[in-house]
């Protein structure tokens, strides 16, 4: 990165240089280094490309393996191998609410000598660049990035709401010439899906993360924001069959036609695209609505890491390996073949990415607004209190302020307990 003690030029000629060294004196058992990364969909070519264009500037052999798609898969195979002290990986992708847990447990590396924290946020959007910093220093290069966007029918809503009012407006209106639509459809099953969906409606009900040191759950923001949710399902807005939806059931249901709005991450708009697709044309994108205005999203996404067990003379060009996955014209190739979001705000200026990919060009109002789930080491923790309370809440088995009481005095015992 620009501005970084070490360039990217520079480490790329640093790692060439170690590249040449180890082979003439043969020290290593393993002299490639090895990325582990879930599959991104789609021709593998580009990104084939990016890593071959990096060998050809170091020498420096790379080999990429494949990880559970998963991310519930992921993290446990994380910690399995990265407790085991496994060095037989070198770059990992982590989840942004991953980088935390992963640093304070010293599984990952310490990368502030190459992404110093306030490079990336100069550089960066301003969750992504908060969500690689823990404890003060970098662990992570931020790699792709999502948010939560509302999809809207076109043909039934040629304007994006603003405001939740404006949003039941314009379901109420639909539903006059099309009795038989769905509302608003969101992911409200009992997974991580759930803990975006509540803290984007706590968000737009003006609440905050944190209260001090203390997760703000137990506020009248919060229990305004998760009633907002189980009211959608009350008064027939959302359809009860949210409560039993992630990201692919919503955007089946939407897809289908036979849905006025879809609460959903970025993906889903290159599947709406697609030849056949019953609403292909007629589906416009927009920031969430909130009580007052547009609501921020919760900040989704991948960072690159470094296992911490890595052997030292491969760290270097690990190194060098994340900053040139984590380049500007990375970013953009990224979003031009696989569809994900940079991180680098430069990106969505970029000539090509506006000419290729203009959908996602014009989300840089909506990522620089996102917001990061609550950046701590006991985050996985946190989620499945999260999860089951709020589960409990939108689904009427407790009430939005038993639920966020009871969540509230977990999440203390869990934060308090372990300092």
């Amino acid at each position: 990165m620009a501005g970084a003690r070490f360039s990217r030029r520079a480490l790329l000629a640093a790692t060439a240089a170690t590249a040449t060294t180890s082979c003439r004196r043969g020290a290593r058992a393993r002299d490639a280094v090895v990325f582990k990364h879930q599959p991104l969909w789609g021709d593998p070519a580009p990104f084939h490309a990016m890593v071959a264009d990096f060998e050809r500037a170091t020498g420096v052999r790379v080999i990429t393996e494949v990880l559970p798609n998963a991310s519930d898969a992921l993290h446990q195979y994380l910690l399995t191998t990265l407790e085991g002290n496994v060095a037989d990986f070198d770059v990992l992708v982590v989840d942004v609410v991953w980088v935390a847990e992963l640093a304070r447990a010293g599984w990952i590396a310490d990368l502030s000598h190459a992404f110093p924290p306030e490079t990336l946020r100069r550089e960066l959007v301003p969750a992504a660049a908060e969500s690689a910093v823990a404890f003060g220093r970098t662990y992570a290069a931020p790699w792709y990035v999502d948010v939560g966007l509302l999809y809207r029918r076109t043909d039934l809503v040629p304007e994006p709401p603003r405001t939740y009012a404006e949003l039941e407006s314009a379901i109420h209106a639909a539903r006059r010439v099309s009795p038989e639509l769905h509302g608003l459809v969101w992911q409200g099953r009992q997974y991580e899906g759930l803990v975006c969906n509540a803290y984007e409606a706590i968000w737009g009900h003006g609440g905050e993360s944190f209260a001090g040191d203390r997760l703000a759950l137990d506020t009248d923001a919060a229990r305004r924001g998760v009633g907002y949710l189980r009211g959608l399902i009350e008064q027939r807005l959302s359809p009860s069959t949210v409560l039993s939806a992630g990201e692919e059931e919503s955007r089946r249901a939407f897809q289908s036609g036979r849905t006025v709005f879809m609460r959903n991450w970025p993906y889903a708009w290159t599947e709406m695209e697609k030849p056949g697709s019953p609403v292909r044309g007629r589906v416009g994108i927009s920031a969430l609505p909130g009580e007052r205005g547009p609501a921020p999203s919760v900040l989704g996404g991948w960072q690159l890491a470094i296992n911490e067990h890595s052997p030292p003379a491969l760290r270097e060009r690990a190194v060098a390996l994340v900053a040139h996955l984590t380049s500007l014209e990375a970013n953009v190739t990224m979003a031009v073949h696989y569809a994900r979001n940079p991180t680098r705000a430069a990106a969505y200026e970029d000539a090509r990415l506006k000419a290729e990919s203009p959908y996602i060009a014009s989300l840089l109002p909506v990522v620089t607004a996102a917001r990061a789930r609550p950046q701590t080491p006991y985050y996985p923790m946190l989620s499945e209190v999260l999860q089951s309370e709020l589960s409990a809440a939108v689904s009427g088995v407790r009430s939005p302020a038993e639920a966020l009481s009871r969540a509230q005095r977990l999440a203390d015992h869990v934060m308090g307990a372990r300092g």
